[in-house]
């Protein structure tokens, strides 16, 4: 008896071997964040000063670093009307953020800093089990 189709088989491997590429996050897309579609997983602002337009204007992706211990995610964008910071702050808590593909890199102030030249690549991940993890 065959209890799972050919394509059912390739679903479950594809499912058990790279788990990471379901769950990762990344910094929004300028396309994303024009058509409002940015992960619900996390609280995201802004500098107060900003406007709608200022968020709606931005044109690419410059910079993407896990900030303050691991607290946050901060995504740096440019654009036609200036620089824009878009933080996200895990909405589970107690969670931190931890880079789980790309190259990075560690900087003096505990922040880590993505190094790919296609920030894309750089992808993160709420890890809410042991805290301690995040620093080892």
């Amino acid at each position: 008896m065959n209890f799972f189709t050919k394509d059912q088989c390739i679903y479950f491997i594809i499912l058990s071997v790279i788990p990471s590429l379901l769950f990762a996050d990344q910094c929004p897309t300028p396309e994303k964040i024009i058509k409002r579609n940015i992960s619900r997983e996390y609280d995201w602002s802004i500098n107060e000063r900003r406007t709608l337009e200022d968020v709606l204007s931005v044109e690419k992706l410059y910079s993407v670093r896990i900030r303050n211990e691991a607290e946050y995610i901060a995504c740096y964008y440019s654009g036609s009307r200036s620089l824009l910071r878009l933080d996200g702050i895990p909405l589970k808590q107690p969670c931190r953020v931890k880079e789980i593909t790309g190259r990075w890199e560690s900087a003096e102030n505990g922040d880590q800093i993505c190094l790919e030249d296609d920030l894309e690549k750089c992808e993160y991940e709420m890890k809410c089990d042991d805290i301690e993890d995040i620093h080892s």
